[in-house]
C-alpha cells in the first residue's frame, strides 16, 4: 500500500510542477475534495469552498 500512496504523490507533484501548481494546494485540495464528498453538500457550497482554499494558498505563495 505504501507504494501507491508513493506513486500517487509522484504523480501529483509530477503534475503540480508541470501546470506550475503547488504540491500543498493540491494535496489540500484533494483531501478537502474526499473529506467534503462524503457530506451533504450543494455542489454551489463546495465550489465556493474550493475557490476559498485556492484563495488562501496562492496568497501564501
Amino acid at each position: 500500500m505504501k507504494q501507491i500512496e508513493k506513486r500517487e504523490l509522484e504523480l501529483l507533484a509530477k503534475i503540480c510542477n508541470q501546470n506550475n501548481i503547488p504540491l500543498k494546494l493540491a494535496k489540500e485540495l484533494l483531501k478537502t475534495s474526499k473529506k467534503l464528498s462524503y457530506e451533504n453538500v450543494t455542489a454551489g457550497a463546495r465550489i465556493k469552498e474550493y475557490e476559498e482554499l485556492i484563495n488562501i494558498y496562492s496568497k501564501n505563495d
